[in-house]
């Protein structure tokens, strides 16, 4: 048999697979959810989502889902749902939320440069909302970003490993007054009231 001088072997082999294409059963495929854990956690995820679609420009609930993705272990995700949502959010009087939902994905994931960065914005965004960022907010707000400032400005780069991201910890801790409360780890047995103790430093 004489093949017509147009049909080719590079012909043949495109009919071949495409027969065995059509011939053959679709692959078996399978899909699980990213997210680990129990169907709550996965349902609570979902939710935060589709509230944070539903209202792009709260801050309060992009800080939600960032910190679920955070907690999922989504360092990555967290990190782009908070800054993809400060951007939107950034007319918002809840604004300083999702900008400190950003600075704390980015630490999570040790990157301490970028987030101070969102540190320093939550602030600023927070001091310029009054009435949505209370004056606790406010103060606790303060003491976060003056704790990832001084591990900042120690030099001490948590990428390059636990020695150095320990001293990161205790940089950031060491620029803050601690205040201990005697009476909490003693019997409550007859005796004088103990007294309030203010150390400086860890």
């Amino acid at each position: 048999m004489q093949l017509p001088r147009f049909v080719g072997l590079v012909d043949l082999g495109v009919a071949t697979v495409v027969l065995v294409a059509i011939v053959l059963p679709p692959r078996e495929m399978f899909a699980a959810p990213a997210q680990k854990g129990s169907e709550a956690d996965q349902f609570a995820l979902a939710l935060s989502e589709a509230r944070t679609i539903a209202h792009p420009d709260d801050g309060q609930q992009v800080d939600d889902l960032a910190r679920r993705l955070g907690t999922a272990n989504f360092k990555d995700w967290a990190i782009e749902a908070s800054v993809h949502g400060a951007e939107r959010a950034k007319s918002s009087p809840t604004a300083w939320r999702a900008l400190l939902a950003a600075s704390v994905a980015y630490l999570d994931r040790l990157d301490v440069n970028e987030g101070l960065t969102y540190a320093n914005a939550a602030l600023a965004a927070c001091d310029t909302t009054q009435p949505s960022c209370p004056t606790w907010e406010q103060i606790r707000l303060q003491i976060y970003q003056h704790h990832v400032d001084a591990g900042v400005k120690s030099g001490f780069d948590p990428h390059k490993g636990k020695a150095a991201a320990e001293k990161f910890r205790k940089a950031g801790e060491a620029s803050s007054l601690q205040v201990h409360l005697g009476g909490h780890d003693v019997d409550q047995a007859p005796g004088p009231h103990p007294t309030t103790t203010i150390d400086a430093g860890p």
